[in-house]
């Protein structure tokens, strides 16, 4: 995995979190990779669709603060890789990446 801010390659050890979500039939998968050189998390999406191709894409780069927000609330859920959990963790995550505000 590359780094979304800086494109560093990130080991292995980099990757912190993930949780899967439920969402109009599909199932999204967010990673949660941490970089030291930046400070900023890389968020890789995995859609897996009911019908159709399965496609993975990186969101933009997300700064410390709101992505530590996000492993917090990923901690907090008993079965963060369960997609029909309906706990406030998975929704808060319903995009990948808390909202601010």
């Amino acid at each position: 995995m590359k780094c979304a801010r800086c494109s560093l390659e990130l080991p292995a050890a980099a990757r912190r979190a993930g949780i899967s979500i439920f969402v109009g039939g599909d199932e999204y998968t967010y990673t949660y990779w941490y970089c030291e050189s930046c400070l900023h998390y890389t968020v890789e999406s995995y859609h897996d669709r009911f019908v159709g191709e399965d496609s993975i894409d990186v969101l933009p780069p997300v700064p410390k603060a709101i992505g530590d927000c996000a492993l917090a609330l990923i901690a907090a859920c008993p079965q963060p890789f369960d997609k029909w959990c309906d706990c406030p963790s998975h929704k808060a995550l319903y995009y990948g990446v808390p909202r601010e505000g």
